[in-house]
């Protein structure tokens, strides 16, 4: 659908435009009333009006930059950089309340969710425990995974455990488990 022409080749978003040049401040009823009888709606002057606000905000922006505000700028650049260095510098584990107390004594304020993103980026952050699997197909929270197996032992299996601390005693047993757990 071709735009309506109203005087002399000059569109009615043009118009809208040219009047909005003229009169910056001038609100979406105010143009349709001056301009009312070239035709343009309502609609049209709201479209128009927010179009040219938008270019306006962003003619000066660079493309593909982010805008940051200048307290969030310092000596060595942006935060994420200044938690980056921070955290370099520490013993692990690095936990990011410290690097938070360790940036703020240098006057540098950051969120402790912003350093917890940083330091997984980087991959200095602790996994936390998740669910492991049993033998059974259950899973079971934080338990490891050779002791959730204790639970589905067969009755063959714990006859034989109890045949073996029998013969070595309870305390030898427990320690030739742990000594073949190691070797394999």
């Amino acid at each position: 659908m071709a735009k309506a022409k109203s005087i002399e080749g000059t569109t009615k978003s043009d118009l809208v435009r040219e009047y909005l040049r003229s009169n910056p401040p001038a609100t979406a009823n105010q143009i349709v009333a001056d301009l009312r009888p070239y035709g343009v709606s309502l609609a049209l002057a709201k479209k128009v009006k927010s179009k040219e606000g938008r270019k306006r905000r962003e003619a000066g922006r660079k493309p593909g930059r982010a805008t940051s505000a200048p307290a969030a700028r310092h000596q060595a650049g942006t935060k994420t950089e200044a938690i980056r260095q921070a955290a370099e510098g520490m013993p692990k584990p690095v936990r990011p309340r410290d690097v938070v107390a360790a940036l703020a004594e240098q006057g540098i304020e950051v969120a402790r969710r912003h350093v917890g993103q940083v330091l997984k980026s980087m991959g200095l952050r602790r996994r936390r425990r998740g669910r492991t699997a049993t033998a059974s197909g259950t899973a079971t929270v934080g338990r490891p995974a050779t002791v959730a197996a204790s639970a589905t032992l067969s009755l063959e299996a714990l006859l034989a455990a109890k045949k073996l601390a029998d013969q070595l005693g309870v305390d030898a047993a427990k320690q030739a488990v742990d000594a073949l757990a190691r070797l394999s």
